[in-house]
């Protein structure tokens, strides 16, 4: 009885990461595609908060009380994914903020996130999703994620500090509210290319506008995405995004 036990605890410790590690890592190469031309499905705002979650319409009225001005809601659905965002606009500070929730047969995860563009190309942008991004670090893309603020307030006041000290310099690009989400979808053509550039896709894009990974760009997504990668990738952004910050963090962020 304790050797079966033994055996059973081996596999779920070892044999389960060695698995999705390797032959994971082929599924993820042959079956997995990164979107490239996004076109977003706009619904009506009424019909859509119906049917979001508890936390999303909390986190909806947290940047209605923060004076964000809504710009539209919209999904996107894939064979693995269905995504739900809700787009929003602050004209005095010049900051995007969007709502989302990520649902798929393993999990449904909700959280913010707050991002301000720069006429020399660069975004900066704070979120508090759980789950680390899946994406290598890109140039143009200054990105932290702090999980452990849940209080829509407390972030923009963490973005607005890291303004301060890193993009100073910069000028602040407008956001287009007229055109709804094609500034969301030109950004995600913008990133497309950047994994392109990094051998993370491949070149050509299919009647879905996806592009399809190269087995480099399957083996970092693999990485970042399961365990035991994910937990290691999940505890440097966030240490990373800690460190940036300073002084100025707190896990509660009571101090905010």
């Amino acid at each position: 009885m304790l050797e079966t036990i033994l055996i059973i605890a081996f596999v779920v410790v070892f044999g389960i990461p060695v698995f999705t590690n390797t032959i994971g890592l082929f599924i993820v190469w042959k079956t997995q595609k990164l979107p490239a031309v996004v076109e977003f499905q706009t619904i009506d705002n009424e019909k859509f908060m119906l049917e979001r979650n508890a936390k999303f319409q909390e986190y909806d009225k947290s940047f209605e009380d923060l004076d964000f001005n809504r710009v539209g809601s919209s999904i996107l659905q894939d064979k693995h994914t269905d995504s739900h965002f809700r787009l929003y606009w602050r004209s005095d500070l010049k900051v995007a903020a969007m709502v989302a929730t990520m649902k798929s047969k393993a999990e449904e995860i909700t959280y913010i996130e707050i991002v301000q563009q720069y006429f020399d190309g660069n975004v900066l942008g704070v979120s508090n999703s759980p789950n680390p991004e899946a994406y290598p670090e890109l140039d143009f893309k200054l990105s932290y994620r702090f999980p452990k603020i849940v209080d829509a307030r407390a972030l923009l006041h963490i973005h607005q500090k890291l303004k301060a000290a890193y993009k100073s310099q910069s000028v602040v690009k407008d956001y287009d509210v007229s055109g709804g989400f094609a500034g969301v979808e030109e950004f995600l053509r913008k990133e497309s290319d950047a994994l392109l550039s990094k051998g993370i896709v491949n070149e050509a894009i299919d009647s879905e506008g996806k592009r399809s990974l190269t087995l480099f760009g399957a083996f970092c997504l693999t990485f970042r995405s399961v365990p035991p990668g994910k937990n290691i990738w999940a505890y440097i952004t966030e240490r990373r995004a800690r460190n940036a910050l300073g002084s100025l963090y707190q896990d509660n962020g009571s101090e905010f």
